[in-house]
C-alpha cells in the first residue's frame, strides 16, 4: 500500500508567478529512505531530486537551477510537493514526480499549462485618402492567441467589422493588433478588450476618435447699457478644443472672454464661449474653435452694429412720443366735446321757453 497523488493533474498558471505543485505520498507502514525525483517528460530532464536527507542537484538541467525549492521538513509526513519560481513558457510541459521507499514506490503525473497577460492596448489612428478614419489597437506579450472585441460607447459589440493579425515574437510570446475604419464624420469613445483563453483574464482600453464639432454659431444680446454680448457654441469635439475671438485686424480678444467646456456621453466636448464687449464696440468678431490632434478647425464670423441700435432705439422712442401725444390730444377733444354737448343742449332749451312767454 504506497500510493501518490496530487491535488490535480492539471494546473494553470501566468508568467512570471510562481508555482507549487500540491503532491503528496501515503505508505501503510512507516517509510524509510525517501527519495524523491522530480523530472519533466518529453524529452527527460531533471527537475529537482531528494535522497534520504537532502537535494541533490549535480545533475539537474541547466533552465531548473536556482529556481527549485522542496519543502524538506515535511517529506517524512508524505509533502513531496515542488516549487518553481519565475514561471516562462518554456515551462509548459508534463511533470513527472517519483517516490521511493523501503516500503514501496510509486509516482504522478502533473500537466503544466503557462499563459500571458499582455499589457494594456495602445491605439493608433490616422485618415486615409477617402477620409475615413482608422483605428488599431495593438497589445504586446500575450500566450496563447488572445480574442479581441470592440465596443462603442454605447455598449454595442461592433467586433465583427474589425480585422485582427497575430504576430509571433522572438519570446513565443504573441502580439496582437486589430484594427476599424469608421466612415467620415465618425466619433464618440470605443472599447478594444483583449481576453486570454487560458487564463481567462484580460485587459481592455477606451479611445474616442479625434472629432471636428458642429458650427460653430453664434448668438448674440444687448443690455442695458448698451454693451453687446456675443456667445459661440459648438458641440461634438475631441480633444479637448482650442477657443479664441478674433476682430477685424486678426487681434486675439481676451478682455471680458469667459468660455465653458461640457463633457458628452458620449466623451465628446462641448463648448460655450461668451465675449462681452465694451458699448459702442462695432465691427466684425469671429470664433474660432481648433482641434490641436487634427490640426483643423471651425469659426464664424458675426457683424456688430451697436450705433444703429442705438438709431433704431432712439426713432421708437420718437415714435412713441408722437403715439403718445396723438392719444393725448384726440382724448382731450372727446372730453372737450362730451362737455360742449350738454350746454348747447340747455342753451336750446332755455331759448324757446322766452320765445313762447313774449309771444
Amino acid at each position: 500500500m504506497f500510493l501518490v497523488g496530487c491535488d490535480s493533474d492539471k494546473l494553470t498558471i501566468r508568467v512570471g508567478e510562481d508555482l507549487i505543485t500540491p503532491c503528496y505520498f501515503y505508505s501503510q507502514y512507516e517509510p524509510q529512505l525517501i527519495s524523491v525525483l522530480w523530472e519533466r517528460l518529453g524529452p527527460r530532464r531533471l527537475v529537482h531530486q531528494y535522497h534520504i536527507s537532502g537535494s541533490l542537484l549535480d545533475q539537474q538541467d541547466a533552465a531548473y537551477r536556482k529556481r527549485t525549492q522542496m519543502f524538506e521538513n515535511e517529506i517524512a509526513e508524505g509533502n513531496v510537493s515542488l516549487r518553481l519560481n519565475n514561471i516562462s513558457l518554456l515551462d509548459t510541459g508534463t511533470y513527472r514526480v517519483n517516490v521511493s521507499a523501503t516500503s514501496g514506490k510509486s509516482y504522478k503525473d502533473i500537466t503544466i499549462k503557462v499563459g500571458a497577460i499582455g499589457h494594456s492596448p495602445r491605439f493608433y489612428s490616422f485618415v486615409t485618402k477617402r477620409n475615413h478614419s482608422v483605428l488599431i489597437c495593438e497589445s504586446v506579450g500575450w500566450y496563447p492567441a488572445p480574442s479581441v472585441t470592440w465596443q462603442n460607447w454605447r455598449g454595442r459589440n461592433i467586433t465583427k467589422y474589425w480585422q485582427t493579425h497575430e504576430m509571433d515574437s522572438r519570446d513565443g510570446m504573441v502580439r496582437v493588433r486589430s484594427a476599424m475604419e469608421f466612415p467620415t464624420g465618425s466619433n464618440g469613445s470605443y472599447t478594444c478588450s483583449i481576453w486570454n483563453p487560458l487564463l481567462h483574464q484580460g485587459t481592455f482600453s477606451n479611445y474616442t476618435l479625434p472629432t471636428l464639432g458642429h458650427g460653430p454659431y453664434i448668438q448674440s444680446r444687448v443690455t442695458g447699457g448698451g454693451r453687446s454680448v456675443l456667445t459661440c457654441q459648438s458641440a461634438g469635439w475631441y480633444p479637448t478644443p482650442e477657443v479664441s475671438w478674433h476682430d477685424d485686424l486678426g487681434h486675439t480678444m481676451t478682455k471680458f472672454l469667459q468660455t465653458e467646456l461640457t463633457d458628452g456621453t458620449d466623451g465628446s466636448v462641448s463648448v460655450k464661449s461668451t465675449l462681452k464687449l465694451e458699448a459702442g464696440s462695432n465691427g466684425n468678431y469671429t470664433c474660432s474653435i481648433w482641434n490641436p490632434v487634427l490640426k483643423q478647425g471651425l469659426d464664424h464670423r458675426f457683424t456688430v452694429l451697436t450705433s444703429r441700435y442705438k438709431e433704431i432705439r432712439s426713432h421708437w422712442y420718437a415714435v412713441g412720443a408722437i403715439i403718445s401725444a396723438a392719444i393725448f390730444a384726440v382724448a382731450a377733444v372727446i372730453k372737450a366735446k362730451s362737455f360742449i354737448r350738454p350746454i348747447k343742449k340747455e342753451r336750446k332749451s332755455t331759448g324757446h321757453s322766452a320765445y313762447s312767454a313774449a309771444e
